[in-house]
């Protein structure tokens, strides 16, 4: 039962440090040779011993993320090997088993990466982001361009009552994707336009993992809107270390009061519009927030419209090499 969840709790802090890690390198919140947290440092924040934070860095380093200097540290790995970022986060064994599944299709391997490009590059597809915040509709529409290759543009729900500037937006729209709270507005807005609805969900993840370990220490939350904050609040009510969580309102507050080295994390909004990029404190790389559960439903959306437009292009082909 301890073996057990010694287990679980590397897993998790393997899979917090690995997300860290490789959404800093993508947000240039952190650079490659860059000295990491010490192992002593970490346990205090997940609240471990230090020589499980010491396995965990092991791990990352067989996987070629970061480097363990004897005596000297931790630091991010000085070369990704010739991949890029993204790609590093699929396993080889991933990458065996979708080719060995394709096989099994009668497909081969060969064609695999082709056809995997066509089903999500040949058509460039445009959505809506409907939220309730400024912060939110930031944040996941980043999250829309960045993960999913989406043309995005934004709106609050309040945003929609107002004069109609989303009318032309919409009309562009191959699709709308909204969150729970605003689905209802985004329903009448698609039956009214002709346009495909998207509800998406927060990763529950989030709750018990990443953010349930940082709540055990003091945690600052820059955010746009005090509304964006009293969500936060709601979202995390039940973790235990709630309490840690200080929101602070940009342009309101005083940045001032966040101590040396802590953990703040900064809503897209923040560091987009408002142009903050650093604090005292020590930024957290953007969490992806999008369920898998949703993500499966975008990817759905995107791939059946790609191989569409790809049959499209096939039967043009073919009429041209037939009249040629």
């Amino acid at each position: 039962m301890l073996l057990s969840l010694v287990n679980d709790n590397q897993g998790t802090i393997a899979e917090t440090l690995r997300g860290r890690i490789l959404r800093g390198l993508r947000a240039d919140t952190l650079e490659r040779g860059e000295r990491l947290q010490s192992a002593r440092e970490l346990s205090t924040e997940f609240g471990v011993d230090h020589r499980l934070i010491l396995a965990v860095y092991r791990q990352l380093a067989d996987e070629g993320l970061v480097e363990v200097r004897e005596r000297g540290g931790v630091y991010v790995a000085a070369s990704s090997g010739g991949t890029s970022e993204s790609s590093r986060t699929m396993p080889i064994s991933w990458i065996i088993d979708t080719y060995a599944e394709a096989y099994a299709r009668e497909t081969a391997p060969t064609d695999v990466a082709e056809q995997m490009r066509r089903s999500i590059e040949t058509v460039r597809l445009n959505a809506v982001v409907i939220s309730s915040t400024d912060d939110q509709v930031s944040g996941l529409a980043r999250e829309l361009r960045e993960d999913f290759g989406l043309s995005v543009e934004g709106f609050t729900a309040s945003a929609l009552a107002g004069p109609a500037l989303h009318t032309a937006a919409i009309k562009r729209a191959n699709l709308l994707i909204a969150t729970a709270a605003t689905f209802d507005a985004a329903a009448e807005l698609g039956e009214r336009f002709g346009k495909p609805v998207i509800p998406i969900d927060v990763r529950p993840d989030l709750v018990v993992g990443e953010w349930a370990m940082l709540l055990r220490q003091p945690v600052w939350a820059i955010v746009a809107t005090p509304e964006f904050g009293a969500m936060l609040k709601r979202f995390f009510a039940n973790v235990r270390g709630i309490e840690n969580l200080h929101v602070l309102v940009h342009g309101r507050d005083d940045l001032d009061a966040i101590p040396e080295g802590a953990p703040v994390y900064v809503t897209q909004r923040v560091r987009e519009a408002l142009a903050v990029t650093a604090t005292k404190g020590r930024l957290l790389p953007a969490a992806r927030t999008i369920s898998l559960a949703s993500a499966r439903k975008i990817l759905d959306f995107i791939v059946r419209a790609n191989l569409r437009a790809v049959a499209v292009v096939n039967v043009a082909d073919d009429t041209a090499s037939s009249r040629a």
